[in-house]
This record gives structure tokens, sequence and C-alpha cells, in this order.
């Protein structure tokens, strides 16, 4: 996480003169590893940039009160969904609830799914180590998942 938080200190392709740099951030910089950033004795480049954008996580459940904890979980980093297995008794109501946190519903029917309530737009406040670290990790999940 200290390695992310200080690549986000830097601009992505762009030599920084590592005289602007107070002490804590030049030996942080020096700590990075390789490939993370083009270092010469008097300036710094950042190369790393995130490998993967998420526009939406999906998360399937058998309620939508279950749903919508689950998808929660992801509102610092993406648009939300959750994916019913069947439509609610009270399907107004639960768009109502599930409209106030920004998170879209899918309704699974048979082979067929329905998109009956559109995700909210997601617009990052920042950008912050933990986004980076969450995409870091799919990333690597994804990796490993393709290489069976």
């Amino acid at each position: 996480m200290a390695d992310l938080e200080s690549l986000l200190a830097l601009p992505v392709g762009i030599a920084v003169p590592m005289d602007t740099l107070g002490p804590k951030e030049r030996r942080a910089v020096r700590a990075l590893p390789a490939g993370a950033a083009e270092r010469s004795r008097k300036t710094v480049a950042r190369q790393a940039v995130r490998p993967v954008h998420v526009d939406l996580a999906v998360v399937r459940a058998a309620s939508l009160r279950q749903g919508l904890e689950k998808a929660g979980r992801f509102a610092p980093f993406c648009r939300r969904a959750v994916l019913l297995d069947r439509r609610p008794a009270r399907l107004d109501e639960a768009l109502v609830e599930a409209d106030f946190y920004g998170i879209g519903v899918f309704v699974a029917s048979g082979r067929d799914v329905e998109l009956v309530l559109e995700p909210e737009e997601y617009r990052p406040p920042r950008h912050t180590a933990a986004a980076w670290w969450f995409v870091e990790d799919l990333y690597q999940r994804l990796r490993s998942a393709s290489a069976f």
C-alpha cells in the first residue's frame, strides 16, 4: 500500500526532479519495485498505472437486502448492481431502496437476465491507494483464474 501511495504522488511518464521531493518521498521512491518508476540520480518518472478498469461489480443474491449489503462493499471502487434469482414481490419498493443507494438491479428468469434498474454512474471522489489495490488484487485473481 505504501508503494501505491508513493506512486500516486507522481505523475505518469513525467520526470520529476528528485530534489523537489522531501527526504521521506525520496526514500519511498528508491524503495519502489523495479519497473514501477524510471529513476536516475536526478529524476524519477512513474511508469506504473492501474492494470485494469472496473466499470461494474455485480453481486448475485437471493434477497435484495443481502444484495444491497454485498454490493455496498464496492461503493469506493465502481458502479454496483445486484442480480436477483427472482423478481421481488414488492418490486417498486425494492427499486426505490436500490435507487437510493445507486445500486442497479438485474433479475434472472430462467436463462434470461433483465435489467430493471440502471446502476448510478460512478465518479471517484479521488484516486486512492485502496482503489488501486482493489484493481491490482482483481487483476491477480483474473490472471490466476485464466491460468487453469
